[in-house]
């Protein structure tokens, strides 16, 4: 018999704590990152222990801060821009996680499980063109809402932004209002499946 304190999870209930989907909790016990066994059936079972320790060593929420904000990256290399972005999202309460070197993205987002990324296409070492496919390339990521936060107004840029992978596009210089409308747009409605 499991005691109080040696209480088990399922994916779907560890997957909650962790604010990701059970296929990322799947993922990582398969890629070893968290510590799990398996049930005569075959269903992973999470110790709370191996659950807690994986998530202090990726520093994710602590349980006890429900009501969760939502978490919004922005990916910009502009420092202006990403301070600008924290300082109307954070007012507006949420959680920024900000990125200014496109290589870091994938790392990041599959660690962090942000609820929508805000992505600049124009940046040096790898475009967002780039970062953007590779997001949905990634099993963690693929389902994560994308907004193209850019300069490029061009059509054929808009229609490759969108063909890439993002889901929203905003053009740079943007209103706030139309930022918030977006973002918020964003997390109620999801991914939405092309």
């Amino acid at each position: 018999m499991v005691t109080e304190e040696e209480r088990a999870y399922t994916t779907f209930e560890a997957a909650k704590i962790c604010h990701v989907t059970h296929h990322s909790i799947k993922n990582w016990i398969k890629q070893g990152l968290i510590k799990a066994s398996r049930t005569p059936g075959g269903h992973y079972r999470i110790l709370e222990r191996d659950l807690d320790a994986f998530r202090e060593h990726f520093d994710m929420f602590p349980r006890e801060r429900e009501p969760v904000k939502k978490r919004i990256m922005v990916v910009d290399d502009d420092p202006d821009a990403l301070a600008m972005m924290e300082k109307i999202l954070s007012n507006e309460g949420y959680e920024l996680v900000k990125v200014s070197n496109a290589t870091e993205v994938g790392l990041k987002a599959a660690q962090l499980s942000p609820d929508v990324i805000l992505l600049d296409f124009l940046m040096p070492e790898i475009n967002g063109f780039e970062v953007c496919k590779a997001l949905r390339a990634n099993d963690s990521t693929s389902d994560t809402p994308i907004m193209a936060v850019t300069c490029l107004t061009k059509e054929e840029d808009i229609e490759r932004i969108f063909e890439c992978g993002a889901d929203e596009y905003l053009a740079k210089p943007f209103k706030v209002d139309q930022l918030l409308e977006k973002v918020q747009e964003l997390l109620t409605r999801g991914r939405v499946a092309k």
